[in-house]
């Protein structure tokens, strides 16, 4: 039995020393997605020269003016994209602005459905102002400051649809009107001076422009961050 037992016992410690052994070695390096080895006939990028151009009946520098024409002549038509854009958001805008700057004269006749898209969030937000303009007697009068504005971008989503960003700088005063009749007259209720950064949303609608959304970027009444 003694010695049954010391041949397992050498039996293990064998074993142990194989796995022991096994564990000593280096691991083989892995390697990922080895590299492609060139083949004959492939052309590296660097591999083509002046003097492969020419054997192909090319000049390097008429190439290289060709193709910066091209780039040029496409910069130049984004420009020009860009300003008839512009020019045309101004066409379209100008009126509604015009328009939505007069319901504040008098917001008791804002033509709020002439200005704004049906179920827009213009025309919910416009027709709370002036209906709570209206309950308060508040509003602006022509010739004490005025709004003034000028669109700094534009971009058109669809054939339909208008992104403008404009720069605002508004002297209007508020006026409380509720004592015009009296001795007192109209009261100065606000003569803030505002500079604002507004983005616009105008919808096509039955082939004319509205007014779809207002949302104001940045205000300050002290800093003038942007002309219009």
């Amino acid at each position: 039995m003694r010695v049954a037992t010391c041949f397992v016992a050498a039996a293990g410690l064998l074993a142990a020393a194989s796995v022991l052994a096994a564990c000593s070695q280096p691991p083989e390096a892995l390697v990922f997605n080895p590299p492609i080895e060139a083949t004959d006939g492939a052309v590296g990028k660097d591999d083509i020269g002046n003097d492969d151009l020419a054997e192909l009946g090319i000049d390097a520098s008429t190439l290289t003016d060709a193709v910066t024409k091209e780039i040029e002549d496409t910069m130049a038509d984004v420009a020009a994209s860009e300003t008839t854009l512009l020019s045309d958001a101004g066409i379209h805008f100008a009126p509604l602005m015009t328009e939505w700057i007069n319901c504040f004269n008098a917001p008791d006749e804002c033509r709020i459905a002439k200005i704004t898209a049906p179920d827009s969030p213009e025309r919910s937000r416009l027709t709370e102002a002036t209906a709570y303009y209206t309950a308060e007697q508040l509003r602006t009068r022509p010739g004490e400051g005025r709004l003034e504005w000028a669109i700094e971008s534009a971009q058109a989503p669809s054939n339909d649809a208008l992104r403008l960003v404009t720069c605002e700088y508004d002297t209007r005063i508020y006026f409380d009107v509720s004592l015009a009749d009296t001795e007192l007259g109209d009261i100065i209720f606000d003569s803030t001076v505002w500079t604002r950064r507004v983005e616009w949303g105008l919808r096509r609608v039955d082939d004319a422009w509205r007014i779809e959304s207002r949302r104001i970027e940045r205000r300050s009444p002290v800093e003038r961050f942007c002309q219009p």
